[in-house]
């Protein structure tokens, strides 16, 4: 006679895992919605945040599909926590393992790996900033040291990397860089004379004129629409890897500890239009 199913929150170790992906899930969202928020003026802040959350988030989502993997592969077992630090911190080893993964189960995506050198990029910036001296603490790294390299500063490896690159994509040259030089302009004819501008961009370099800021403050709103929707094809594959995997074994006897986890990733499996215009995540 075969075992009864045991219910899911009867599990300790369901409860584990469930409140691994809801950390995972909200650190995610901070993250998308705080580089919604990121400029060069009172939203500076902003993107490190962004950068914290985002980078715990995408790490321990790949490695919540390491976990899972361990588990199908080993009738309902959790791997060991030496088992789990093994897997490391390294972002870029991390989403290749789960990548491996989606393609030796022949899992089938919805969405495939983002093979844009723009999603490159994020992942590159992100495994930077988990660097100690390279990211979270570049800026204790630069102070009384004129040597530091100013290319491990985050938000300049990021604007340089990530936005430009995006920029010219989808702002160069089009209507929109159109409207703001001339929004920025007229914001210069009508004030120009009468307003004192003392402002960093994002790559340190000094704004002294009202029309340069603003022009800039049009780049921003670009910039916040392009890097959350680029940042997001990355998080909806990982999310597509997650629950093709888990959705339909989280259903088997023996296999209950995986049970209904991927319902807090739903909100990232959606088409570019929604990552482009959704600005609070994960809900």
């Amino acid at each position: 006679m075969s075992q009864a199913r045991p219910e899911p929150f009867d599990l300790p170790e369901w409860h584990a895992m469930r409140r691994e992906a809801s950390l995972v899930s909200q650190l995610i969202g901070s993250g998308a919605t705080a580089l919604g928020r990121a400029s060069y003026g009172d939203g500076f802040g902003e993107y490190y945040t962004a950068f914290f959350g985002l980078s715990i988030g995408v790490e321990r989502l790949a490695k919540m599909i390491l976990v899972a993997d361990h588990v199908v592969s080993h009738a309902g077992a959790l791997p060991s926590p030496k088992a789990v630090k093994a897997f490391g911190h390294k972002l870029g080893p991390l989403i290749d393992a789960a990548d491996k993964i989606a393609t030796s189960r022949q899992l089938e995506l919805t969405y495939a790996r983002p093979t844009d050198p723009i999603c490159g990029a994020i992942i590159d910036c992100l495994a930077s900033f988990a660097e100690a001296s390279q990211g979270r603490y570049a800026n204790f790294e630069a102070i009384g040291n004129p040597a530091f390299d100013r290319t491990h500063e985050p938000v300049e490896r990021w604007w340089v990397n990530v936005v430009e690159p995006a920029l010219i994509k989808h702002y160069r040259g089009r209507a929109a860089e159109a409207r703001v030089r001339r929004n920025a302009e007229i914001v210069a004819a009508l004030m120009g004379d009468s307003v004192t501008v003392l402002h960093t961009d994002e790559r340190g370099r000094m704004m002294t004129d009202i029309a340069t800021a603003s022009e800039r403050s049009g780049q921003t709103e670009q910039a916040r629409k392009y890097g959350r929707l680029y940042t997001l094809r990355v998080v909806r594959w990982l999310a597509d890897i997650f629950t093709e995997l888990t959705h339909p074994t989280g259903y088997s006897d023996y296999l209950t500890v995986l049970f209904g986890h991927y319902e807090l990733f739903v909100t990232y499996r959606n088409p570019d239009g929604f990552l482009l215009t959704r600005k609070r995540w994960p809900k």
